[in-house]
């Protein structure tokens, strides 16, 4: 009788050396050697974050599949099962990574900015879809009054979020910030339009997308607003998470906003309720952008004004304040995340927008083109987010992430028709001002913004870096704001960072965290003189902030 042991030994020998050893014996330590070279490299070089972190990604998913073909190829894991079941064995490690990243298995990674994990939760722990609609008293009629100190749209009264006349207390230890209230808040990333004592957001609670007024003082939910809509973006949108992301515009007692699907709602300021609204998606034969749509409704004189994106001339698109009547649409290009502006250049008031691989303009009453500039973006992967900003002598600031950098346009025009449109300057091999995600500030002819994830100030005349500050914990993908001499920062990792607005150096004045660094906040943060409104996806806080008080006639005698 056969020895069927030896026999077996004697094929697997034989087999062993018709098989590639080195890829049996040394894959794994060549992928994980290769795993940890990628992370030596993020670590200390300085490529971009986002870069590196994408980079790291395909690296997962190459391993998975790597490991796949050496399970069923080359090793000997299950060598006594058949063939199909060892097949399925071997594709294991495509099949979970795959799930993961397709967004099937029932895990929602926290991921940052530049696509680095930061935490993981179960979907169904995703923290808007524990909290309810409020139930609101319908008869609530609010007394909505205007201030000099409204905060009334998307980056205040300008181009840049600036706050003049103020002038804040930078000692916050003697005299720190004072927590008036904080509460939950349901997913998005709009920030807050302040007028008075009420400000208005929008959120995302559960399957209703809404817009919601709270008293700036208490807290306390005055009225809401709710559209039964959920944008909440899957596969590679998902890190965008759910919710909408423009930010409402007040004006003569209307609220405009803008949802994530494309909603356009104008609602009574005094009680929430909706004096017209469109789909405009629908409407003007649009489709959404991967991470929804983020453009903020824009006044302009009797007209709201919106970036669309629809189809045969219907990109950037305005309509009646009173009736919502179509006055008019221009343009065919798809939609960025920047909102549209409204400026004067050579002498012609016209809408300027970042649209998707373009800088365009338009006549502001009519709507006719006037001249467009090659702008590169794609708003389902290199996104452009950043506002342009109209400055002295005709030009206009654009800044952009993704590597991209930023340049200064110099536009002229001798009649209203003939427009020429140059770059004043350009980054060349280092591009200065990467905003990826946010926007900048300018003071005295320089420019101040987050360049990916550090702090960077440039001249603005000729793009020339004066400082770059790297801080731990990072800046991130956060906001920034200028009032008065100080420039507060608004990090992605949930700080308010105070410091000196000078180009000679970067000064820090001041800091405090305001949310758990395990939360990310895009948000802008909204002022109205003295109250700080902060928010990210989760949470919602006021804060008084200490402001230098003027000096009496005797304190100024003693000084003399």
């Amino acid at each position: 009788m056969a020895d069927t042991s030896t026999n077996a030994a004697d094929k697997q020998n034989e087999a062993d050396k018709h098989s590639p050893g080195f890829f049996r014996k040394w894959f794994p330590l060549l992928w994980i050697g290769g795993l940890t070279s990628i992370c030596a490299w993020y670590w200390f070089s300085d490529v971009d974050p986002g870069v590196a972190n994408s980079i790291a990604h395909g690296a997962v998913i190459l391993s998975a599949i790597g490991v796949s073909i050496w399970c069923a190829l080359f090793s000997r894991i299950g060598s006594g099962l058949t063939s199909g079941i060892r097949w399925l064995l071997a594709l294991l490690p495509v099949a979970l990574v795959g799930s993961y990243y397709l967004q099937i298995l029932p895990i929602e990674t926290i991921i940052n900015g530049d696509v680095g994990v930061v935490g993981w939760r179960w979907r169904t722990d995703a923290p808007d879809k524990k909290l309810d609609v409020p139930n609101i008293d319908a008869a609530t009629t609010l007394d909505w009054q205007t201030t000099p100190n409204d905060y009334a749209r998307f980056l205040g009264e300008g181009y840049w979020a600036e706050i003049r006349g103020v002038e804040l207390e930078t000692d916050w230890k003697s005299r720190p910030p004072r927590e008036l209230w904080r509460k939950k808040i349901g997913a998005g990333w709009s920030a807050f339009a302040i007028v008075g004592n009420y400000a208005v957001t929008q959120e995302q609670r559960d399957e209703n997308e809404l817009v919601t007024c709270y008293e700036v003082q208490t807290g306390k939910i005055v009225w809401t607003h709710a559209d039964q809509v959920r944008w909440d973006p899957g596969g590679a949108g998902a890190m965008g998470y759910a919710g909408p992301r423009a930010t409402p515009t007040v004006d003569d007692g209307k609220v405009f906003t803008q949802g994530a699907t494309g909603i356009l709602n104008c609602l009574d300021a005094r009680t929430g309720e909706v004096i017209w609204s469109h789909d405009t998606l629908a409407k003007h034969d649009a489709g959404n952008v991967m991470w929804g749509k983020a453009c903020s409704p824009l006044i302009v004189d009797d007209m709201v004004v919106v970036s669309v994106g629809g189809k045969d001339n219907q990109s950037i698109v305005a309509y009646d304040v009173e009736t919502g009547g179509q006055v008019w649409a221009s343009g065919t290009y798809r939609s960025s995340y920047a909102s549209p502006i409204v400026t004067e250049i050579a002498g012609v008031r016209q809408v300027v927008s970042v649209d998707e691989g373009f800088a365009t303009a338009r006549r502001a009453d009519d709507g006719e083109p006037l001249w467009e500039y090659p702008w590169d973006s794609d708003s389902d992967t290199a996104a452009a987010s950043s506002q342009p900003v109209p400055v002295s002598g005709d030009r206009l600031f654009l800044s952009k992430g993704y590597g991209h950098g930023s340049l200064l346009l110099q536009i002229s025009s001798e009649d209203g028709k003939a427009w020429q449109v140059e770059p004043a300057w350009r980054g060349g091999l280092k591009p200065v001002m990467k905003t990826k995600m946010g926007n900048v500030v300018i003071r005295d002819g320089y420019v101040y913004g987050i360049d990916e994830v550090n702090l960077q100030c440039i001249e603005l005349d000729t793009g020339k870096k004066q400082w770059k500050k790297r801080r731990r914990p990072k800046f991130g993908h956060g906001q920034i704001m200028l009032i008065g001499d100080t420039i507060l920062v608004l990090s992605e990792v949930g700080e308010v960072i105070l410091f000196e607005a000078s180009p000679e150096k970067y000064r820090e004045l001041a800091s405090m965290r305001v949310f758990d660094d395990s939360q990310i906040t895009w948000n802008n943060p909204a002022f109205s003189s003295p109250y700080l409104l902060v928010r990210n996806a989760e949470e919602v806080a006021c804060y008084e902030l200490p402001l230098v008080e003027e000096p009496t006639s005797v304190e100024v005698a003693q000084r003399k």
